[in-house]
């Protein structure tokens, strides 16, 4: 199986916001007005084909970004520049497929390029092991925790690189 990244389009509205919804339960929701937003305020928006069709796709964003995110502020406010791996998701059927490996070598690829940390976080609750395991085999670090929803929610933010 190839795996082929290329940049995100208008186009691809109606794909990615279907393989986010399907993993909304470990990433924000997204409606086609913010995925706009993000196309335009992306450092790095990279969507993955298998076969010709989009698989999965990944939202990368420097600092400075005016962003609503509380996770994104707490990066914000303990480093000076670094890469913040928004969300990334794979669908179901592309999932264990390579498609995540790519996407991350690319990734990481270009915080390496820039001598910047990429940034990033998972849940731990609910929790995402998969994800956490996924992270942890990659060499990322935790740097901290972030409660949501008075709790109910809880990510792990994690760092890789300088």
């Amino acid at each position: 199986m190839t795996v082929v990244l290329r940049p995100l389009t208008a186009d691809d509205a109606t794909t990615v916001l279907a393989i986010n919804e399907a993993s909304v339960h470990h990433l924000a929701p997204m409606d086609e007005g913010e995925y706009r937003w993000f196309l335009e305020a992306a450092a790095l928006a990279l969507g993955a084909e298998v076969d010709g069709a989009l698989a999965g796709f990944v939202i990368v964003l420097d600092p400075g970004t005016a962003y609503a995110s509380r996770n994104y502020a707490w990066f914000s406010e303990h480093y000076d520049a670094f890469a913040y791996l928004d969300r990334v998701a794979i669908a179901e059927g592309a999932r264990r497929r390579g498609v995540g490996t790519a996407i991350y070598d690319a990734v990481e690829a270009h915080a390496a390029e820039r001598g910047v940390p990429l940034l990033l976080e998972v849940n731990i609750e609910p929790p995402n092991e998969p994800s956490l395991a996924f992270h942890r085999s990659r060499g990322f670090d935790p740097v901290g925790t972030l409660a949501h929803d008075g709790g109910a929610k809880v990510v792990q933010l994690l760092a890789k690189g300088p």
